[in-house]
């Protein structure tokens, strides 16, 4: 069934693509066309590979852009609803950082906001009310970005004030319509208001002020969230050459906790239905952060600019819950049990960093620079506290049929309360050289050193810890016409081993260590209504910190990720677009202690992933208004929970259908979006056999926006 449905998606996409020639073609053989329903296209340039505004063909790497148009065709509430239409992501749960990048794992710094570390919320995938684009830089981004895993890098561009006065409020509705959630049984709803303009007669002040709240509703029996957001910031234009801007960020979720289903015998056939949860009514999540930010961008010259960017969070999540901990298996599978265990955590987390960066545009004979120079660095605390923590709760309950509000925790332990400092400094330099019209080369580096200092507040041990790390970063472009290229690039990564593992005599660790090596083309064809990204890479990730024999910590893991992916933007007509890809992963353990391990496919890595969405608006049906309809189809093959055989679960492919309709009349937007149109059973994440989160059934949602 996977096989037959992975070929439908690929015939489809090579049906589509020889459609793409055809109109454009047809396009070249009129003289002019009046089209009225233009549409703004989703292709955006991007400068977060290189912080400069670099042409994409001139850049070695890999960068896929989603802007505000994109993400409101799919009526995206979170960031995560925009992964399935992104190459080479799969998502492996709800909290922010819940996603691999090319078959390799993400912590909360590979998703960064205007270049910085550090989100407002942790629970939940960042909302998109503050959202301009999304620039997604596939694979070891440490050279520019400081620690991070191996797989790449999404950097959130959020909104600024504009100097035209506008006021736009948006309402959606929501309803789940498949078999355990019928139409008008969950109803969910999102209000959000967006105003920006000036502040001063003469437009040097400007403001802009977002707010958002939503009420969730959950196809989980139980679950709901409720959480508000609001971005108020001010920027002033000192001179033409200066701009600052300031701005807030808060972030105010609350909602039911939930991990989700589990595995009998390992086995995803051998599940409760999809709405089934095992936690208790009370056991919640709560996640509260607030953000301050200044950005300055001072164009010295014609040909220089600096820029200055700082971001301060104070973040605080607490959950209390039954977890699920342990399955119990049984001969008859209906009277298979779940082991739940205790647990109440208060977590809070600061991030204070600042980045200072200056281009500067030169030659030297024949040869034009563009020079990046940057220092970077800040201090980060995280105070984790366990409450409690590691009681069993007693009696186990039924997995198929549980009952709940009759279970205890067997005793009351108290947990660990650990609290970690640290202090970040870095250098960067990276020289884009023009050789001639034809040739460009890459050269740079980053200096990166962070200092730990580690204590437990309840047995009072403490340690300190002091990584640093040199990465090297080079790549080179040939264009043999002006709307061709061909790339080859190298990258590396780090990540500081924690703290808190020594090995057996007592000393730290070095560093994970990331490095890339990536080959590519791309073009930009037919007036750039055509634009193709295909690339080759091979990831290998080493340092990783594995028990030996004597059960000791030592540097004994290693991962590798080889594949390659194709992306195909275009514009086939003013009134039609698309975007489609398709990417190859071979994602394995490369390296461990345990020899049974190597070779075995990394978590949520899977195989074959691909993805088109396409809209179009009719032209005829036009009288004035935009009438338009969007279809998207996502393809994953089998992912594995985990690594480990005594525990994973194989969460099967599945090919999951968006439809949406939309009418625009001046100043108002109406829209109707049906994910998941054949109400498929797929999932979206967990860990192990003990918690697996099933993807939404589905869904349809109404939307209203205008604007004044």
């Amino acid at each position: 069934m996977a096989g037959n449905s992975f070929t439908a998606l690929n015939c489809l996409v090579l049906m589509t693509t020889t459609q793409i020639s055809v109109a454009v073609q047809a396009q070249e053989d009129i003289e002019e066309v009046v089209v009225t329903a233009k549409q703004i296209p989703y292709v955006r340039l991007s400068d977060t590979a290189t912080k400069s505004a670099l042409d994409i063909l001139d850049t070695p790497f890999t960068v896929s852009t989603y802007n505000s148009v994109f993400l409101e065709d799919l009526r995206s509430e979170t960031l995560a609803d925009a992964y399935p239409y992104t190459l080479g992501l799969s998502q492996t749960g709800t909290s922010a950082n819940s996603f691999t990048l090319r078959g390799l794992p993400s912590d909360l710094q590979n998703v960064q906001v205007d270049g910085l570390p550090g989100l407002a919320s942790r629970f939940g995938s960042p909302t998109t009310a503050n959202i301009e684009r999304v620039e997604v830089l596939k694979g070891p981004a440490s050279v520019l970005y400081g620690l991070m895993e191996p797989g790449g890098l999404i950097n959130v561009v959020s909104k600024t004030p504009q100097e035209k006065q506008s006021t736009n409020i948006s309402v959606t509705a929501q309803s789940y319509e498949g078999n355990t959630s019928s139409f008008g049984d969950d109803l969910s709803g999102t209000v959000t208001l967006d105003t920006t303009g000036p502040l001063s007669e003469d437009g040097r002040w400007l403001y802009r002020v977002i707010a958002s709240k939503e009420n969730i509703n959950s196809f989980r029996n139980g679950v709901e969230y409720k959480n508000l957001y609001f971005f108020p910031s001010v920027s002033y234009q000192a001179s033409d050459e200066l701009l600052f801007t300031f701005g807030l960020e808060y972030a105010d979720e609350e909602g039911d906790a939930d991990n989700g289903l589990v595995a009998v015998n390992n086995d995803i056939n051998q599940t409760a239905e999809i709405d089934v949860r095992y936690q208790e009514d009370g056991d919640f999540d709560r996640d509260e952060g607030l953000v301050s930010f200044v950005r300055m961008d001072y164009d010295l010259s014609e040909s220089a600019r600096l820029r200055v960017n700082f971001r301060s969070v104070f973040h605080e999540d607490e959950r209390k819950l039954f977890e699920n901990n342990r399955v119990n298996d049984a001969d008859e599978i209906s009277e298979s049990t779940l082991r739940r265990r205790d647990r109440h955590q208060l977590n809070k987390r600061e991030y204070h960093f600042l980045d200072v960066n200056l281009v500067n545009e030169f030659d030297t004979g024949d040869i034009n620079h563009k020079l990046l120079v940057g220092v970077n660095g800040g201090f980060e605390r995280s105070d984790f506290e366990r409450i409690r923590f590691g009681a069993n709760v007693t009696p186990n309950i039924s997995i198929f049929d549980p009952v709940l509000g009759e279970g205890q925790p067997s005793s009351i332990k108290s947990g660990t309360d650990r609290i970690t400092d640290y202090w970040n400094y870095a250098f960067y330099i990276q020289d884009v050289m023009e050789i001639n019209d034809q040739f460009s080369l890459m050269l740079g580096g980053r200096y990166d050193k962070q200092d730990a200092d580690f204590k437990e507040q309840v047995s009072g041990f403490t340690d300190d810890q002091s990584s640093d790390a040199l990465l090297p970063q080079a790549g080179v472009v040939f264009k043999p016409s002006e709307n061709i290229s061909f790339y080859a690039s190298y990258t590396e990564s780090f990540s500081p081993n924690s703290v808190e593992r020594r090995a057996a005599d007592g000393g730290s660790f070095d560093p994970e260590m990331g490095e890339q090596f990536e080959f590519g083309v791309k073009a930009a064809l037919l007036d750039e209504r055509v634009n193709i990204t295909a690339a080759a890479f091979n990831i290998n990730k080493s340092n990783i910190l594995e028990r030996n024999e004597d059960r000791d910590w030592e540097l004994l893991g290693e991962l590798e990720s080889e594949g390659y992916e194709v992306e195909i933007q275009a514009l086939p007509t003013e009134n039609w677009q698309l975007r489609m890809g398709y990417a190859y992963v071979d994602s394995v353990i490369s390296k461990s202690p345990n020899a049974s391990l190597i070779g075995a496919r990394n978590a949520f890595a899977p195989e074959h992933d691909a993805f088109l969405w396409t809209r179009y608006n009719f032209p005829e049906l036009s009288r004035g208004a935009v009438v338009g309809v969007s279809l998207g189809l996502n393809y994953e093959s089998e992912r594995y929970t985990n690594a480990s055989p005594s525990t994973q679960v194989e969460l099967p492919s599945y090919v999951r259908t968006d439809l949406g309709f939309y009418y625009e009349l001046n100043d108002q937007r109406y829209a109707i979006n049906i994910e998941n149109l054949f109400d498929e059973e797929y999932h979206t994440g967990g860990s192990r056999d003990t918690r697996i989160y099933p993807g939404d059934p589905r869904l349809i949602s109404f939307s209203f926006n205008y604007s004044f």
